[in-house]
């Protein structure tokens, strides 16, 4: 049985999507060779955190269920998008770990 792992920069992704209860979907985009190096590459790192999140099951990819609003904001913003929605499995793995609740 492989044990899938999951990286720093993983755990914090779904922290970081995880903190707002009522947020269930989040998009990510591509990157273009005028942005600075920084944000590109902290941006692309996300993107394959998130491709990867996915095959473990805590996010779910379903930028082909929006597809007809994705196609126009890539051709409006020249990037693409992705759009990923946080599973029931992710929200549980992460939720605590964000709660603002004092305890």
């Amino acid at each position: 049985m492989v044990i899938p792992e999951v990286t720093e920069g993983q755990v914090e992704l779904m922290k970081q999507v995880c903190f707002d209860p009522e947020m269930s979907v989040f998009s990510q985009c591509s990157v273009k060779p005028e942005d600075p190096l920084e944000e590109a590459t902290k941006a692309q790192r996300a993107r394959v955190d998130a491709e990867h999140l996915c095959t473990i099951g805590f996010l779910k990819n379903i930028t082909a269920e929006h597809q007809e609003r994705i196609n126009q904001l890539n051709t409006k913003t020249d990037r693409s998008w992705e759009v990923y929605e946080i599973t029931a499995m992710g929200r549980a793995m992460f939720q605590l770990a964000t709660s603002s609740t004092i305890h």
